[in-house]
């Protein structure tokens, strides 16, 4: 398997994208491209002379996180993002990862890759921890408005991740929400809950509420991704501050210090939890071809857990099951209209721009 990553994307790229490579490509068998500046993806390489099978695509442009997306992707042809994603397209790839502006990583799959077929809008979608496992959210900040079709296409695609990439059999679906009840909401959640109701193939449990969330009651959570966005950055900012007191408890007096030896294994798995660098990035769902995006501020570790992720997303045709999943919702007459074609996406990466 080959699986291409943006050299160039984070913001201390390259150090971070050759070092998470290297360590990925020590715990898998697959080939790993590297794209960008060729002289400096080569000088970090050699300070890693213990590594896998690595080669390096040059890219002669980078895509900066201020570049506004739509404009970089169309002027800079030869940026290390779009380089890589065309390696996708011409089949000389698997998989794309990269660590670089989301915007323009979403313009350049729609662009580069296109849609699938029944595909109005591709969400990002990622898994969050929860008191009795993880759940799939989506959409995290690809569509600032949704319509009813948007969020049901987002559950088929949030199925298809939770089952085939998480293992989960039959994964409850169910509304971001201000309350359980049926009638709760705005008239898309409204109609979203009635179409949804409808579908029997989903399995689908209703409105959920952050809380309900958090604590497990659903494997896939769907909204759009204004609601989606703030959610988890809030997510992470409470993790953050909760980390950063919990530091200051344990180190307050000695035996709080000594309390804090005694714990050190639980708050690692703690840290594990919590730190989306110890998970698999987030995928793009609903463009020809796997998209795997992880934060601009990762570091190695996090690098090395997206491309091994986006490995087994491979392993376990996950774009495919998503175009099944679709079609399915296509067949029973919700997601498309009555021409069977997507409609554009004009608000596509509106909050992200």
């Amino acid at each position: 398997m080959r699986i291409a990553l943006d050299g160039m994307g984070s913001d201390n790229a390259p150090e971070v994208e050759v070092a998470g490579a290297v360590a990925a490509s020590l715990e898998s068998s697959h080939e790993f491209i590297l794209v960008g500046d060729e002289t400096r993806l080569n000088d970090e390489l050699a300070k890693h002379p213990k590594r896998g099978n690595i080669r390096v695509v040059h890219a002669s442009e980078r895509i900066g996180m201020d570049d506004p997306p739509v404009l970089a992707v169309r002027k800079k042809k030869d940026a290390s993002l779009l380089v890589a994603m065309r390696l996708v397209k011409d089949g000389q790839a698997d998989a794309i990862v990269s660590a670089g502006n989301t915007g323009a990583v979403m313009v350049a799959a729609r662009t580069v890759l296109g849609p699938i077929r029944g595909v109005a809008r591709s969400a990002i979608c990622q898994a969050l921890p929860t008191a009795t496992g993880r759940v799939v959210l989506l959409d995290l900040g690809a569509n600032v408005d949704c319509t009813a079709r948007h969020l049901c296409e987002f559950a088929e695609m949030g199925m298809a991740y939770s089952t085939y990439a998480l293992g989960v059999e039959n994964p409850r679906v169910g509304l971001l929400n201000i309350g359980e009840e049926e009638a709760k909401g705005t008239q898309v959640a409204k109609e979203v809950h009635r179409l949804l109701t409808a579908a029997k193939h989903v399995n689908f449990i209703g409105n959920v509420e952050p809380k309900a969330m958090y604590n497990g009651a659903a494997d896939v959570v769907v909204c759009d991704g204004f609601i989606g966005n703030v959610i988890l950055k809030t997510s992470e900012a409470v993790a953050g501050v909760m980390g950063k007191l919990l530091r200051e408890k344990l180190t307050g007096s000695s035996m709080s210090k000594i309390g804090a030896m005694l714990a050190r294994n639980a708050l690692q798995e703690l840290k594990e939890t919590v730190d989306p660098n110890y998970h698999p990035g987030a995928p793009l769902l609903g463009v020809n071809g796997m998209v795997i995006i992880t934060h601009g501020s990762c570091e190695p570790l996090g690098v090395k857990n997206a491309l091994l992720g986006a490995g087994i997303a491979v392993e376990n045709r996950l774009t495919a099951h998503v175009r099944e999943n679709v079609a399915e919702l296509r067949g029973i007459g919700i997601a498309l209209d009555g021409n069977g074609a997507s409609e554009p996406a004009p608000q596509e990466t509106e909050a992200l721009q």
